[in-house]
């Protein structure tokens, strides 16, 4: 039953990936930009949910929605003080920001909540289910479960929905989607607080099994890994390159790291076991999984 704990395991840290994938995706698909600070964003929503639950004693459901309403929010703001008038600028000019944005957030939330190491408690911390031989932690499980609903929301939301419909074509063409009756910082600011909510979740679900950390914003890299790996306009794409990170992580942690050839001896290698895979998938597919291919017409 080893190899079913590491992929139920795997499984539920790929939702997290996947989460915060979606959330690069969110943005990216409604705005064009590449949000580098989407990291940045999972660590102060873990933090606030951290300062909630355990500082201020609050109820966890209480502090769990109020963070994420919170990181919603600040998505929001984000959008309208850094990115309202920079609308159809490079994007080059867009990236440096966000990487600008990653370090200001990450500096105010060492400033705010310092550099030790906190532990996020709630009700599905220390509580196991045994199906079998095979024990899944309750928390675990509820960030499958979770997450599995919200995939199937997000795709319902962006090929249905005609809020879904305007996002996508506000960032095709803004000014054209403009002249439709789109309102399209209207759009823009909702994709960003979206993107920052799923972000928040994330850093919530990812704090729950380890720990509050300003490193964690680091677990951003992987998401982008994942978006990148799945197309990086795919929301469907998103969801299974964070799937695919995370299982391949925890088989390679399992099973990779520590081998020994001769007197050679791999180290801790699950990270760079995922992004081998996602550049031998990129080789093949350079647009992703379910990148689509844009053509122009002249």
């Amino acid at each position: 039953m080893k190899i079913l704990e590491i992929l139920v395991n795997g499984l539920s840290t790929g939702s997290i990936y996947a989460l915060l994938a979606v959330g690069f995706v969110l943005i990216f698909k409604s705005t064009g930009i590449l949000n580098f600070a989407q990291g940045e964003l999972a660590m102060v929503g873990a933090f606030l949910c951290f300062s909630f639950v355990m500082l201020f004693q609050m109820p966890y459901l209480a502090g769990f929605v109020l963070s994420l309403v919170i990181g919603a929010f600040l998505g929001a703001v984000i959008d309208l003080v850094f990115f309202r008038r920079m609308v159809g600028k490079p994007m080059f000019a867009t990236i440096m920001v966000t990487v600008g944005l990653a370090s200001v957030i990450s500096s105010i939330a060492g400033f705010v909540w310092g550099h030790d190491v906190y532990s996020l408690q709630s009700p599905f911390t220390a509580k196991n289910v045994s199906l079998g031989s095979l024990t899944i932690s309750h928390g675990t499980m509820y960030t499958i479960l979770i997450s599995i609903v919200l995939f199937v929301v997000f795709l319902v939301f962006f090929n249905r929905s005609l809020y879904g419909v305007a996002m996508r074509a506000a960032a095709e063409d803004p000014d054209t989607a403009g002249l439709m009756g789109i309102n399209v910082n209207k759009t823009h600011m909702m994709a960003w607080a979206l993107g920052s909510l799923v972000a928040a979740l994330s850093g919530i679900f990812l704090a729950e099994q380890s720990f509050v950390r300003i490193s964690m914003s680091h677990t951003g890299i992987q998401a982008m890994a994942a978006a990148i790996l799945g197309g990086m306009d795919s929301i469907k794409g998103a969801i299974l390159g964070g799937i695919i990170l995370g299982v391949v992580e925890g088989l390679a942690a399992n099973y990779l790291s520590g081998l020994e050839f001769g007197s050679f001896r791999f180290g801790d290698i699950k990270e760079v076991a995922a992004f081998a895979i996602m550049i031998i998938i990129l080789m093949i597919r350079p647009r992703g999984i379910f990148g689509k291919e844009k053509v122009e017409r002249v």
